[in-house]
């Protein structure tokens, strides 16, 4: 079995398209999406200024009032841009995909019901011998926000991802924050990783864990016993194939 992983799409749909346009020939059985469907600008810069000065963040400010209509119309863009794929698509949402509510009301819509991803947030699902779990948005120490940006501390993603220990299949976890590593968080220089990530990788052991966020980090690595793969930011060009039989991916860009 075969899974074509992708991430970070940040509104930026023309390599989605021709994604879904080679997705027959890449002898996959399923997706893996690792959120960030929509740009955010607006939300995430009110909420970064709002920390950097001590204040609440305002919903009200006109930019983050217009954002909206970009959001919807993004999100349903997304689902309609995924409706060619030739199996089902597991994800979950990026930082940027909040508020987790209009995140999980554009994946309820007509446009969403109509489109080949499953949502994992906090959900459990199948896929042939496979369970898949997943959380989204950024997991931190201790920050907890759902309507600027999305965060979940690390206590939530641990009390989240226990789905995983019901499982009598082997196990995939899908995420948006890489752990720290040597290569799957790399970027701008940096490492992007969370501690806490490591953590849920120790405690639950899963087969394979994707993730995105760090937009340069496209590799693969071993943590614990887990095959960790970031595909690297699909609005770069970059995904990737992972074989679940030969635990082994490959990295490829449009």
């Amino acid at each position: 079995m075969r899974a074509l992983v992708f991430s970070d799409v940040h509104g930026e749909f023309d390599n989605l398209r021709e994604l879904m346009h080679r997705a027959p020939g890449l002898d996959c059985q399923m997706g893996l999406f690792c959120g960030d469907i929509v740009r955010g600008h607006a939300r995430g810069n009110e909420y970064l200024a709002a920390r950097r000065e001590g204040r609440r963040p305002d919903q009200q400010k006109p930019e983050v009032l217009n954002e909206r209509a970009e959001d919807y119309a993004l999100y349903a863009e997304f689902h309609q841009t995924l409706r060619p794929s030739p199996f089902p698509i597991f994800g979950v949402p990026g930082n940027m995909d909040a508020p987790e509510g209009r995140y999980l009301t554009c994946s309820l819509a007509e446009e969403g019901a109509d489109s080949p991803l499953e949502v994992v947030h906090r959900m459990l699902a199948r896929c042939g011998d496979w369970t898949i779990s997943g959380l989204g948005g950024e997991i931190t120490g201790a920050d907890r926000e759902e309507t600027f940006v999305l965060q979940y501390p690390r206590w939530e993603a641990l009390h989240q991802l226990r789905l995983l220990e019901f499982a009598d299949t082997p196990t995939i976890m899908v995420l948006h924050t890489p752990p720290i590593g040597e290569v799957v968080d790399l970027d701008n220089g940096g490492h992007k990783g969370s501690e806490a990530v490591n953590e849920l990788i120790n405690t639950y052991q899963p087969e394979l864990v994707v993730c995105g966020h760090a937009h340069d980090a496209q590799g693969q690595e071993r943590i614990s016993n887990s095959l960790v793969v970031n595909p690297g930011a699909l609005k770069g060009g970059n995904y990737a194939v992972v074989d679940l039989e030969a635990m082994e991916a490959e990295f490829g860009r449009l």
